[in-house]
């Protein structure tokens, strides 16, 4: 069974009587949110859209924790950002000036990208909630059974409890009216746990009513617990650092029943998501991040969801930026044809129909990335020159069909694989041919003969590409290579190519003969 609908059987068998089912998941937009916090949102959309198949209404919201202190400065902004640190996310200026805090220039690409993918979201801000008050109540009994929150947390730690750190607990932390920041300690309480007596290490020195104040916030491993009493949630993924053993999520489920009386949600853990030719982690604080809305400039929006949808949540993920990316084209094109012809299995079918939910109608394209990546340059990327030269080798397609394929291949060409970019050279290669012995030099005689003096098939010419090379009749793989070799250096400057076949055929004739008549 497909593991999106494995949870979700799951989730109905835990809650069978539920009428609507609340799933969540959220992110803090400390900065750019990262192809990583991508994977807690497609996982919970793959989960949804299980539940929907069921017949379940779903509701699937989405955290931004807006309201988060800021508790680092990304490594590749203005370092002077600092003096904002222990501000909310929400309250802070956007550091480019373009958009109305810190929390929304980092929001809205991820919102514009999600868009695109086709995901359904319910976005709730927890700037708007803490602030208007939605959790008055909620933290005020957390502040009133602090020594129970303060026994729940211990009981994770191995070091000791004592009743004097007990004694002096709050799980509220408040945003100084005078700063601004959460340098705040907490002295006493009265009125029930709702006013709470602070001291600012800016010097201020106040007294904050929960009831009718609300810049506070409740510490996260209350928080998180809260949240799901709050919205009633059932199902809720979370990355690997919250779901080690005494973790976040370890933490929130003792804590929703001992603090709040509530249930935990069913809970997914998943793997971190890496870039390949990066190195480690990403994360916004070291400004190491590739984000959705960048890799939806090389990959299509089903091809994204496609690469998420077909690995368990808790298998690492790498994501390819380098020559990689042809290769993920090509799995997906051999899925998708799978699927299409109705040779798939039930995982292959459920895999495609996840990735496709970004489409209403999805056609496929009829032209291999590898044959758009190899033949664009060539005509210095110009896409009608492009489907000209595609129809002639026998990729028969329109402008309207590869049009997408073709702006994303030729953006990853341009911006992370310049290297692959083909080009006939303007003139001939003398003194590469100049090294070559006088075997060699005949079988370039003989390819520029023919050439010359026929028009030649596809077939045909990759028949007369196998023919030239063979010794004593029979092919040799090594002097075959060869040749390959010593043709790609004469036209392209460099050892390797497109299809040699198809790029003899495609390309003018005239230009290949300038190139190869010593």
């Amino acid at each position: 069974m497909y593991w999106a609908d494995e949870i979700a059987e799951q989730i109905i068998k835990t809650y069978p009587d539920q009428k609507v089912y609340t799933c969540a998941s959220g992110i803090s937009p400390s900065g750019e949110v990262h192809m990583g916090n991508l994977r807690e949102v497609v996982t919970t959309w793959f989960v949804v859209k299980a539940l929907r198949d069921r017949g379940k209404k779903v509701r699937f919201i989405f955290s931004w924790d807006n309201y988060d202190r800021l508790r680092k400065v990304p490594a590749d902004l203005d370092q002077s950002l600092n003096k904002y640190i222990g501000m909310p996310l929400d309250k802070i200026p956007d550091p480019f000036g373009c958009h109305s805090s810190w929390a929304r220039h980092f929001e809205q690409p991820f919102i514009d990208a999600i868009d695109q993918l086709g995901i359904e979201v319910e976005h709730v801000f927890q700037a708007d909630n803490y602030t208007s008050g939605k959790y008055a109540d909620k933290m005020i009994e957390a502040v009133n059974k602090r020594k129970d929150v303060y026994d729940v947390l211990m009981s994770f730690k191995t070091q000791e409890a004592t009743e004097a750190e007990r004694e002096a607990f709050y799980p509220v932390q408040i945003y100084c009216d005078a700063c601004g920041k959460d340098t705040t300690k907490i002295l006493s309480d009265s009125e029930n746990g709702a006013v709470l007596e602070y001291e600012c290490k800016c010097g201020h020195h106040g007294t904050f009513d929960l009831r009718t104040q609300h810049n506070a916030k409740l510490m996260w491993k209350v928080d998180w617990p809260m949240r799901w009493t709050y919205e009633g949630v059932n199902f809720e993924p979370g990355g690997k650092d919250h779901s080690t053993e005494g973790g976040s999520a370890q933490v929130a489920t003792k804590m929703v029943s001992a603090i709040y009386g509530g249930r935990a949600p069913v809970y997914r853990g998943y793997e971190f998501v890496g870039i390949k030719g990066t190195n480690g982690k990403m994360s916004s604080s070291k400004g190491n991040v590739m984000t959705p809305e960048k890799m939806l400039r090389v990959y299509s929006p089903e091809i994204i969801l496609w690469l998420y949808t077909r690995f368990l949540p808790e298998k690492y993920l790498e994501i390819s930026l380098d020559e990689e990316v042809l290769r993920v084209y090509h799995e997906f094109d051999r899925m998708y044809n799978l699927y299409k012809s109705g040779e798939g299995d039930e995982v292959v079918n459920r895999i495609m129909e996840m990735a496709l939910s970004c489409r209403k109608n999805y056609e496929g394209c009829p032209v291999s990335a590898q044959n758009i990546a190899a033949f664009a340059p060539i005509v210095n990327f110009d896409l009608d020159m492009l489907v000209e030269l595609l129809n002639k080798i026998g990729d028969k397609c329109t402008r309207e069909q590869i049009e997408e394929r073709f702006e994303k291949i030729s953006y990853w060409l341009k911006n992370y694989s310049p290297e692959s970019i083909s080009n006939l050279l303007t003139e001939k290669n003398t003194e590469y041919y100049s090294t070559l012995n006088d075997e060699e030099k005949g079988w370039i005689r003989t390819l520029s003969s023919e050439l010359s003096a026929h028009d030649l098939s596809t077939e045909e010419m990759q028949a007369l590409l196998y023919e030239i090379p063979k010794l004593n009749g029979e092919q040799d793989k090594a002097r075959q290579k060869r040749f390959f070799e010593i043709v790609y250096n004469l036209l392209l400057g460099k050892s390797k190519g497109p299809r040699l076949y198809l790029f003899l055929t495609a390309v003018d004739k005239a230009q290949t003969l300038n190139l190869l008549d010593f």
